[in-house]
């Protein structure tokens, strides 16, 4: 930036707990929390936004709960009631799913049944 220019001010809306425990992680590797931001935001132009990937636990529950909606799917079943008062659409839950699922077979064939007409 110009010398001579003033700083942008952004304001943000935080978690006062998120807050102050980012503050001390963030002291804590030599930072302060407007630092450690600009350089979230510096790596995030640079490498794209990424977050660590979900736990094997709730993968392998995304790939279950996947299964369970393909198999409904494949038996003619295009809604299904979750436990809640509305009912889900099988085809619009495995879409939800597809990004967690991380087994090649299992998204090949998923793909391949959301792409035939109901």
């Amino acid at each position: 930036m110009p010398k001579g220019l003033p700083k942008v001010f952004k304001g943000f809306r935080l978690n006062a707990t998120l807050y102050q425990d980012f503050k001390a992680l963030s002291a804590k590797n030599g930072y302060t929390v407007t630092a450690a931001f600009e350089k979230f935001m510096a790596n995030s132009l640079a490498f794209g936004l990424s977050f660590p990937s979900p736990s094997p636990s709730k993968t392998e529950d995304a790939e279950q709960e996947a299964r369970i909606m393909l198999s409904w799917l494949k038996d003619g079943k295009y809604w299904v009631s979750l436990g809640g008062e509305k009912e889900t659409n099988t085809r619009g839950r495995l879409l939800q799913l597809l990004p967690n699922i991380q087994n090649a077979q299992l998204r090949a064939d998923i793909e391949e049944n959301l792409k035939k007409k109901p």
